[in-house]
């Protein structure tokens, strides 16, 4: 009885460990990423992402480089299924870095990533007022 269950736990850990994410996944992730997009009056703005370990800054930026949202927090990757996803927490936000609040409102994103390129899935975890979900491509800055 001793040996099945010994083999029942290892099966079990050998299940868990293909459930995570890469663990270079995270490393992969570290540096600045950047999309642009525009909005419904077709002005252009930009929405960068910077990874460093496991914490995150964000910000948008208008046309002349002035910044319309800062946030920053913390950073985690996991599996839902057979797809990778990242959870942004902890996260505080505001008008620039010295003037956030924490606000309660986790995200939660399926992503795909190589080299150069990071497809996220945004907006689909739960609805949110005037936030459409969407698909964005961020490249890699040049550091």
């Amino acid at each position: 009885m001793k040996h099945i269950t010994s083999i029942l736990v290892f099966v079990s850990l050998l299940a868990l460990s293909t459930l995570s994410v890469r663990p270079d996944d995270l490393s992969k992730l570290e540096g600045k990423w950047a999309v642009k997009k525009t909005n419904d009056e077709g002005q252009s703005y930009t929405q960068s992402l910077e990874i460093k370990k496991d914490k995150f800054k964000f910000t948008i930026k208008g046309g002349n480089d002035q910044v319309f949202l800062y946030a920053e927090g913390g950073i985690k990757l996991t599996k839902l299924g057979p797809f990778n996803a990242v959870k942004f927490f902890a996260i505080k936000a505001g008008s620039s870095a010295d003037q956030t609040e924490s606000i309660d409102d986790d995200r939660e994103m399926i992503y795909t990533l190589d080299d150069n390129r990071w497809a996220l899935a945004t907006n689909f975890d739960k609805q949110r007022d005037n936030e459409k979900p969407t698909v964005d491509i961020y490249a890699r800055e040049n550091k």
